[in-house]
């Protein structure tokens, strides 16, 4: 019963019959269209609520409404299953050999101004911790939200929420991924390649 008002509702919201920001009927209403009781209407709300489709709002002329889901819930819902399903670092790696290099291609096409200028502070940010012993931590997360800006740059949303679940993920997993005895020598190298394709992308290559 559950699974069956889930998806009326997901598809009443993505056909467009409720449109983002339209007020969902009450819930004794759709009790009643749905033949469910409240608690197997509850579920669905909050399964819906889980996936970004609709916001629930407090207080008088609150209830639950229409919306659109934002980049960070596809990206949660990605990390989730990357966590869930047991992808490996190497998995993780696998992909973003060309999912990284693809983003650069198309934030190459389509970087504005204000992009590469956040791209270029990250870069700085990266150079200054690479001056300081034991920096390999710092700088994978610098490096991380530098690929993240780079998904931004090309303004395409499921790219940014593909890249905010795979970079949740190599974060979550940053201890097994940077190795304290080996990682320091290559991390003070990455500021560069950071720089590198930085230049590349403002010059449109």
């Amino acid at each position: 019963a559950r699974d069956d008002v889930l998806g009326r509702l997901r598809e009443a919201i993505l056909s467009g019959r409720i449109r983002p920001g339209e007020r969902l009927p009450g819930e004794r209403q759709l009790c009643e269209r749905f033949g469910v009781g409240r608690p197997t209407l509850r579920e669905a709300l909050r399964s819906l609520e889980a996936t970004g489709l609709i916001e629930v709002r407090p207080g008088k002329g609150g209830g639950s409404y229409a919306a659109t889901p934002s980049e960070a819930t596809v990206g949660d819902a990605l990390a989730a299953l990357v966590h869930l399903r047991g992808a490996s670092p190497e998995d993780l790696a696998e992909f973003r050999v060309d999912f990284e290099g693809e983003n650069a291609a198309w934030a190459a096409r389509r970087a504005e101004a204000k992009d590469i200028a956040a791209l270029e502070e990250l870069v700085a940010q990266a150079r200054t911790l690479a001056e300081r012993p034991g920096a390999a931590r710092r700088i994978a997360r610098v490096d991380v939200r530098w690929h993240e800006t780079l998904a931004r740059a090309t303004g395409n949303r499921l790219r940014i929420g593909i890249a905010l679940g795979i970079h949740d993920a190599v974060l979550r997993r940053n201890d097994a991924l940077v190795r304290p005895a080996a990682s320091d020598a290559h991390a003070v190298t990455i500021p560069d390649d950071l720089a590198a394709i930085t230049r590349a992308i403002a010059a449109g290559d």
